[in-house]
């Protein structure tokens, strides 16, 4: 039976009560038939607990869920529980009597609502339960904690006696029209979207008890002048202003919304993404034709819509029937005003229901929240012709419903939601194949789980760059406070953001179980070289189809490719799993261990608490797996045999110095839940080693992660896997502990390699030499700080070097020497850990070692009278002296202090002296004094030492060759050619003073 329209959007020539009554029973009968929709999906103690909800908030009674004391604000304006309810409350408290438990004579309570999906075609039996308690409380009131945490003890009663998940939401009109709203949690939107939950909550809203909603009685047409509309309302006396509950007007939805409530739902969008898809359409149709309907709604002399002339919204009408409804509505009502079709298929959706309600009695088919939603994105797809997104849209929309139209109905009657669902898949033209697959989602594998994620991530990618476009023109007035843009961006990046090696979550709530019985891994060769690929079924089942079969995933290691399975929850505790790959030696058992390692260090499935991405990620864990699918000494193995030594280094194994880690996977994984693999098949020490410190380079300030090293390579695994948690934890003692300085330098022995490591502006540098000669040269060069050496614990073992380090504790000058027959080798270590070795003839200590540390002392006078690098010098003057005594190479050396005789009578010397200066063509020219006498490069050139030498001969009482050595060095002139960027040190008068000795000395032997 038709109904007429109401039409009460003229108030300045008064409005007929009649109608108002009229429309106040539309909207209450609509209610009506969604509770009985609600109630009917619920079992039998839910639909109680729900008609008791008001009662709940009504009294105060310490035997009915929720009681805190009888102070708790309570009391529902203009409740009165019926005799059913009553009953239901005597069940739970015999002792209630509900005249005597009324204490609250006041009501603190204006009205109860609940909005989502409750009464809907999208109600199922995990829907849960918004409740918006609305109140007149101050936050401050005295009585105001007591309410709230009244809620929550409801909602763990719900929770652990019904098995419903109740959210309650303490509410203040006047506070949210003036927008106070919470902030972001993982659960709520914060500032993201305050009239998009305004809209939402018009449409949905059911109501409980109490006031009723004002916005009921201001026709969609006056919205733009919603307040003047509401006071005269109310001034009047149309509307008591007691009974009715003012959340505020909805003309439009601000374009700066857009923004804020479109990062959020991409942010649900992570593990809802079906949910979230709908919601994004839903901007996007909103944001289309925000300008039009600014233009229409926001402005001055605005046009409007006469909703007593607008026909209902049919439910399988075609949406551009809106648009003619707006037509007729202007030929049956010649005087009022015109609106453009992108207006009225623009404006909220709260608004389109309200018109059908002023229009005729509503069709609460039509008005079913989510098929308006969908009603308004089908038509806005059809217009642009995206017909794949509308696919994709229709998929959502089935899903979200979850009524599975290809399984026999257990009911004797179809529901409301089925027979709804069921018209609608039919306008669809689907098959029965298509819809048996859709009922089958939980049970999708892999391949049509990573083809659904696509499309969803294509579609989020799409709504991305249109909230991108959008936030160019609403920089400044963006609904979304930057903290909580920040974390939504943090997650948005953590789900989708691709970088190389990370592992790809595919499955955001698609599938419920993606595990598969077999799965084979198999190697392949090609022009780009080695790759992975895994393929669904055991090898035996490729054997028998002999068929190409697309493989689920490809991947450059084998590693990535099971812990991409492992993450995924595809290889799962029952499946059987085949690797196939030439020259690729992994047992059962090995196997075995490695996808049990992977499945101790990373459990599934993963959650990440909200609050981890409030702050940076950090890296938590870090996993090494060494030598996957190879063998060291890979010819023994094949025979069966390993090799025994008691040189038991696996970076230096046996007399042969063999490296036995041969390639590593390193796994990874930050508290935002991202997870990467790497995958080094070379220089495999070398490339962990430089992955692990660029990661976590000392002197910032954070945690280092635990780390694990695991290897199962068949008898040296467990060697290999121990000798790199022993390096591991010596290098973080060295670099991390804050004992040393951050210019430390580590030597570290691998193979027949000997490894440098030292941090650089806060950059890991290694270098590798192939000798101990070649070691020593690049320790002698200049450094820009104090840099002591740290020798690995199995490193250089038979080396003096090792003796040497272990003495050098602080900052110093330390010379060492060791006597082999006439010979001595002198080792320098100087102020800032330069290590300057040489070999020379030994006669005695003193004539050894005197001109030598007075050279040295001389040379740091110099540096302190210059100025230059003063906060570099040792603490001390002196010379700290030992002579490394025992059979070294037999590691049985070790270092002992010696002392100088201060009594210089008994020792004779020339002095020799050498001044540097710069020439013209930027090189080193000397001058120098032999006891005073003068040698000039000007006056000599090439024949300088030539006649140095003849000078000291002759000085010399038989003409005797031994060494000469130079006592005093003044660098003063060229100091920035030696030593731009460093600053002269000791080691740079220790090099010029063994060059120029060693051509002195070349020249006394040619005589």
């Amino acid at each position: 039976m038709y109904s007429r329209p109401i039409d009460i959007h003229d108030i300045d020539e008064g409005v007929d009560r009649k109608q108002l009554n009229q429309l106040r029973q539309r909207f209450l009968d609509l209610n009506q038939l969604r509770h009985q929709r609600t109630c009917a999906a619920l079992p039998e103690r839910q639909q109680q607990f729900l008609q008791l909800l008001p009662l709940l908030f009504h009294v105060n009674h310490p035997m009915l869920p929720g009681y805190i004391s009888h102070s708790t604000p309570a009391g529902v304006y203009r409740y009165t529980p019926n005799s059913d309810e009553l009953r239901l409350a005597k069940i739970l408290a015999r002792s209630f009597q509900y005249n005597r438990d009324l204490t609250e004579k006041n009501a603190s309570i204006d009205a109860l609502f609940i909005m989502g999906s409750i009464g809907t075609i999208a109600q199922s039996d995990s829907s849960d339960l918004d409740v918006w308690v609305c109140h007149s409380l101050s936050a401050n009131h005295e009585y105001f904690s007591e309410l709230d945490r009244k809620c929550h003890l409801i909602s763990q009663w719900a929770a652990q006696q019904i098995n419903l998940e109740v959210h309650f939401f303490l509410m203040r009109s006047d506070e949210f029209s003036a927008q106070r709203i919470q902030s972001l949690s993982s659960e709520a939107s914060g500032s993201a979207q305050h009239y998009l939950l305004l809209d939402e909550f018009y449409r949905t809203a059911l109501w409980l008890a109490g006031k009723i909603p004002l916005w009921w009685f201001i026709p969609a047409s006056q919205e733009h002048n919603y307040a003047n509309y509401r006071d005269q309302l109310l001034g009047k006396r149309f509307i008591n202003r007691d009974d009715v509950i003012d959340f505020g007007g909805l003309p439009y939805i601000p374009a700066n919304e857009f923004i804020g409530a479109g990062i959020w739902q991409l942010y649900k969008a992570i593990e809802s993404p079906y949910k979230s898809v709908l919601k994004l359409l839903l901007l996007e149709v909103y944001a289309s034709s925000e300008v039009d309907e600014r233009a229409d709604f926001g402005t001055a002399g605005a046009a409007v819509i006469n909703d007593a002339t607008t026909p209902q919204i049919g439910l399988y009408q075609s949406s551009n029937n809106e648009a003619a409804s707006a037509q007729e509505a202007n030929q049956q009502n010649p005087t009022g005003p015109s609106i453009s079709k992108d207006a009225i298929n623009g404006e909220p959706l709260a608004l389109s229901f309200k018109r059908a309600i002023y229009a005729q009695d509503p069709d609460a088919d039509a008005l079913d929240p989510y098929v308006m939603v969908y009603r308004r994105i089908e038509q806005y797809l059809q217009k642009h012709n995206q017909l794949q997104r509308l696919d994709l849209v229709r998929r959502c929309f089935y899903f979200k419903a979850n009524k599975p139209l290809s399984r026999t109905n257990r009911q004797p009657n179809k529901t409301w939601q089925r027979k709804l669902l069921e018209e609608l898949v039919k306008s669809w033209h689907w098959s029965a194949h298509q819809l048996h697959m859709l009922d089958n989602r939980a049970y999708w594998k892999a391949p049509h789980v990573i083809t659904e994620r696509a499309l969803l991530v294509n579609e989020l990618n799409h709504s991305y760059r249109l909230l991108s476009e959008l936030s160019k023109h609403q920089q400044s007035d963006i609904a979304i406070s930057s903290d909580e843009l920040i974390i939504l961006g943090r997650k948005l990046h953590a789900a989708f953001e691709r970088k190389a090696g990370k592992i790809e979550w595919i499955n955001p709530g698609i599938s419920r179980d993606l595990s598969e019985d077999n799965l084979c891994f198999i190697r392949e060769h090609n022009d780009n070289g080695e790759s992975w690929q895994v393929v669904r079924g055991s090898q035996n089942d490729l054997a028998l189809r002999n068929i190409d079969v697309e493989p689920i995933k490809r991947s450059r290691s084998l590693l990535e490719l099971l812990l991409w399975c492992h993450a995924n929850e595809i290889l799962a505790s029952h499946t059987n799993t085949d690797v196939i790959g030439k020259q690729f030696l992994l047992s059962v058992s090995q196997k075995q261990q490695l996808i049990q390692a992977l499945q101790q260090w990373l459990p599934v499935p993963l959650t990440i608490e909200h609050q981890h991405f409030t702050r940076p990620a950090t890296i938590e864990k870090l996993l090494i797996i060494v030598n996957t699918g190879v063998e060291p000494q890979a010819d023994l193995h094949k025979k069966g045999m390993q090799m025994l030594s008691s040189q038991r280094d696996a970076l230096g194994y046996s007399g042969l110095r063999e490296n036995l880690m041969i390639n590593a996977d390193v796994i990874q994984i930050n508290s935002w839940g991202e997870l990467i693999c790497r995958h080094y098949a070379s220089d495999a020490l070398i490339n962990c080693l430089l992955h692990y410190f660029r990661l976590f380079p000392p002197g910032k300030q954070f945690g280092l992660p635990e780390l694990s090293v695991r290897c199962f390579s068949s008898g040296q695994g467990n060697n290999i896997a121990q000798r790199l948690t022993e390096l591991w934890r010596d290098l973080i003692s060295c670099f991390y502990s804050g004992t040393r300085p951050r210019s430390c330098r580590y030597i570290l022995e691998m193979g027949d390699e000997y490894l440098l490591l030292q941090f650089v502006q806060q950059q890991l540098q290694i270098q590798r030499f192939k000798s101990y000669a070649k070691l020593l040269d690049k320790l002698a060069q200049a450094q820009t700080d104090f840099s002591p050496i740290v020798i690995d614990r199995y490193g250089l073992r038979d080396k003096p070097l090792r003796i040497i380090c272990e003495q050098v504790k602080q900052r110093g000058v330390y010379v060492f020497y060791q006597l082999e027959h006439t010979r001595a080798q002198i080792t320098i270590v100087d102020e800032r850990g330069s290590v300057f070795t040489t070999n020379t003839e030994y006669h005695n200590q003193q004539t050894l070692l005197r001109p030598l540390v007075n050279f040295i002392n001389a040379a740091m006078q110099r540096q302190l009278l210059d100025g230059d690098n003063t906060g570099t010098l040792p603490d001390t003057k002196d010379v700290t002296i030992f002579e490394l005594t025992g059979n070294v190479k037999q590691q049985q050396g070790h270092a002992e202090r010696r002392q100088l005789h201060s009594d210089l009578s008994q020792l004779h010397f020339i002095n020799i002296k050498a001044i540097a200066e710069i020439d013209d063509e930027q090189q080193l020219r000397f001058t120098i004094y032999c006891n005073e006498q003068e040698f000039s490069a000007l006056a000599y050139g090439d024949e300088l030492f030539g006649a140095v030498a003849s000078y000291i001969i002759r000085r010399r009482q038989h003409g005797e060759r031994y060494p000469c050595y130079i006592t005093d060095l003044d660098l003063s002139l060229c100091h920035d050619t030696i030593a731009q960027q460093t600053g002269v040190q000791l080691g740079h008068y220790l090099q010029l003073k063994s060059e120029l000795e060693n051509k002195l000395n070349s020249a006394l032997n040619a005589l």
